[in-house]
């Protein structure tokens, strides 16, 4: 028996791994004497399996079979970090709920220091580098390359991280292990020990000042708010409610007030927003209010400055925690309120495994131990108004007025361009009085695709079957499914009788055609093409914010949750984007989109105009978003639902079987389809239907649209279950997305 294995004390073990056979099973381990006390659901710990030594969780007590102590293997070693045994039961229910691997959901709850993303069962380690001082003294007679001296210059005294010395250097770890051979710098294993004291310094400090002590009055509407949102905050139990106020309503300073009462009892909150980078306001906000009690979680920090807030956090320095989807995980001590902010936005759903969206966790959280959701929107999702989520309505601004909207009817405008006359005379008149402009386009590229007008050809990627986008920056064309780039022909590759015409103009066009308009150094562009990074974000937003006249323009990140007092104009320069896409959402992401990006425009005491262009001028969803008819809107919409069996009035698990050979992708979603069929009625099965190749792999969708949301989940995850080994050895991989909000 091995050493210390007399104990008797059986836990189990979840491997932090994301082989499939192996995430989702449970191993029993020994605890040896030397770690007894110290293994409790939530531990970390160090195991054998196989021949390697990986990190796992305990995610239970006891032994999990009948098995004799001789035939079980010890825990190897126990980490100093753990995980709160409230966040090991979230991470279960997250596997039941979305059918996902439980070793994928306990990621999402480790510290961060302790992800693994890797395939296979690797050993997982932690390298620090140093200088090794007395060499660097004299080192004389030593050659190094350029790369070698821009790490020895880049590695302090202290030391660092081996990925962020690498990172700062700009070189790969093999320059810095040459530098360890040579004797320069000495590289060391610190799996746990990485900043556990030190002050963290971020983009949003957690130095913050002091919190400020003057709180601004609120209007009648703001009052009325926060009164009826403390009545359910102090309910018994779970609450679930819904801010509903128009763009500029002052919903952010009712989060405040209700993160105040939190704090006031001891308690904790959570306070989501849609993409950190672009919401640097709202965390400034609540930093100025609260100050060093804010911590700040999001996947811009480096892995040592996540684990120190992540430690912050667990010790109680932090009890508010502001960030995007992943920060419903935050280890928040007594946790009472979370906040939902821009509810409606779809980044608060992971297209990755686990396929989880963040409201639906933060509702497992609160509803295990008590407290208040609250979401907050303009344009909440049609599913949250049929909840028993009793709104709360917001239906003025806290300052300004609401902006005129008018349509251009692109079909009845002369000239050529993305822009007709009357926007341009809009933005010139913007310029003359020294305002500010935004400008929203929904599309990246030059050209969104290109096509032989005479045969009808589109240029699709060989891989990914989806068209291509001209960008003039680098004159190729590129897919932006996964990355690769053609040059363009000079004539059509079908029929070779006529050259290609570029349609479906995107922000990159737009960006030139508004600098033959606009000064150059006034035009601001803002989308993933120009900015690869949450610092290149603010850069863009502060200079556009000190601009007089300046005209913002981009996709949908310029409609997220921007405070410019100066803009007086919103441009949509193609309402019909989004608008036929296979999606039976996109006449509510439409409706959101123009909703959000007007409320941009009058947030102060000037008066705001918005111009929105469209081919489609008398389409419901554009028509009521400019006429503010929420009512007819949301009433149109839930009828169709209703009506096709959609959401919320079914509930929707996808099936994607992917592989190389698409006669085997084809056979294994028909096979689903027949699975399926033994227990489902026709109408709860939808497809299979073929989608487009990505990366080489073809696909196929099967969905299921069922009432009894629960039992279709447990039948889908039944069923997935038992075929994923047979396909995987045909070469066929099985994609299950509960709840799914993208189809392509």
């Amino acid at each position: 028996m091995p050493n210390g294995a007399h104990s008797l004390q059986i836990v189990q073990v979840v491997p932090l791994v994301r082989v499939r056979s192996l995430a989702n099973r449970v191993f029993d381990y020994l605890v040896p004497q030397e770690f007894e006390g110290s293994v409790q659901v939530g531990a970390l710990v160090r195991v054998p399996l196989g021949r390697q030594v990986i990190r796992g969780v305990v995610v239970d007590l006891g032994p999990s079979q009948p098995l004799p102590p001789e035939e079980l293997r010890p825990i190897a070693a126990v980490l100093s970090d753990r995980v709160p045994e409230e966040l090991v039961s979230l991470a279960k229910a997250i596997a039941d709920r979305f059918l996902a691997t439980l070793a994928s959901c306990l990621q999402l709850v480790v510290p961060p220091g302790e992800r693994v993303w890797r395939e296979g069962a690797s050993r997982v380690r932690r390298f620090w580098v140093m200088p090794v001082t007395d060499m660097l003294q004299g080192e004389t007679g030593i050659r190094l390359t350029k790369k070698q001296k821009a790490v020895v210059g880049a590695v302090p005294p202290e030391g660092m991280p081996l990925k962020e010395a690498c990172a700062v250097a700009g070189v790969g770890p093999a320059v810095v292990r040459t530098l360890v051979k040579k004797g320069l710098l000495e590289l060391t294993v610190q799996p746990d020990q990485i900043g556990t004291e030190a002050q963290i310094t971020l983009q949003y400090s957690t130095a913050a000042a002091e919190p400020s002590s003057a709180w601004p009055s609120l209007y009648p509407e703001q009052e009325e708010a926060v009164c009826s949102l403390l009545n359910a905050y102090e309910e018994p139990g779970y609450s679930h409610r819904l801010l509903w106020g128009v763009t500029g309503s002052g919903k952010t300073e009712i989060y405040l007030h209700l993160i105040a009462r939190a704090l006031s009892e001891g308690a904790g909150a959570i306070l989501l927003v849609p993409e950190i980078a672009l919401t640097p306001q709202i965390i400034e906000r609540v930093r100025s209010r609260f100050g060093a009690q804010v911590g700040v979680l999001h996947s811009a920090l480096s892995p040592s400055q996540r684990l120190r807030e992540y430690r912050r956090i667990c010790r109680g320095e932090a009890r508010i925690v502001v960030g995007a989807r992943s920060a419903v995980f935050a280890p928040v001590r007594d946790l009472r309120l979370i906040i939902i902010d821009e509810s409606h936005d779809q980044s608060y759903k992971q297209e990755e495994e686990p396929r989880y969206h963040a409201k639906t966790v933060a509702e497992l959280r609160l509803a295990a131990r008590g407290g208040l959701l609250l979401e907050g929107s303009a344009t909440p999702p049609v599913e949250t108004l049929v909840r028993d989520t009793k709104p709360v309505r917001l239906s003025q601004r806290a300052s300004g007025s609401q902006p005129a909207c008018e349509v251009v009817d692109m079909r009845r405008q002369g000239g050529a361009g993305l822009l007709a006359p009357l926007t341009r005379a809009a933005l010139a008149e913007v310029l003359r009085r020294q305002e500010q402009a935004i400008v929203l386009l929904n599309r990246r590229g030059y050209a969104g695709y290109v096509h032989c007008e005479r045969c009808g050809h589109v240029m699709v990627c060989q891989d990914c079957e989806l068209s291509l986008t001209y960008h003039i920056s680098v004159g190729q064309l590129l897919c932006h499914h996964c990355g690769r780039s053609y040059l363009e022909p000079a004539v059509c590759p079908s029929c070779h009788e006529a050259p290609l015409v570029r349609s479906a103009p995107g922000t990159e066009r737009l960006d030139r055609e508004l600098r033959d308009l606009v000064p150059l150094e006034r035009v601001f562009r803002l989308d993933s093409d120009v900015v690869t990074s949450g610092a290149r974000v603010q850069r863009v937003l502060e200079d556009f914010a000190r601009s007089r006249p300046g005209v913002l323009v981009g996709t949908q990140m310029v409609a997220k949750g921007h405070d410019f007092p100066a803009v007086t104009l919103v441009v949509v320069a193609d309402a019909d984007t989004g608008l036929y896409v296979p999606d039976f959402r996109a006449a509510e992401r439409t409706f959101q989109l123009l909703t959000q990006v007007a409320g941009r425009a009058g947030r102060a005491n000037l008066p705001g105009r918005v111009l929105v262009q469209t081919w489609n001028p008398d389409a419901p969803c554009i028509r009521m978003a400019l006429a503010r008819d929420e009512a007819a809107f949301y009433k149109t919409e839930l009828d169709l639902r209703r009506r096709l069996g959609y959401p919320p009035f079914a509930e929707l698990v996808r099936l994607v079987a992917a592989a190389k050979d698409p006669r085997r992708a084809e056979a294994g979603a028909r096979y689903l389809v027949e699975r399926l069929g033994r227990h489902l009625g026709p109408t709860e099965i939808r497809g299979p239907a073929r989608l487009p190749s990505l990366k080489g792999v073809a696909r196929w969708q099967v969905i299921v649209a069922a009432r009894d949301g629960s039992r279709a989940r447990r039948l889908v995850g039944w069923i997935v279950r038992g075929l994923e080994d047979a396909y995987r050895q045909r070469g066929v991989s099985l994609t299950v997305d509960v709840d799914p909000q993208s189809f392509l």
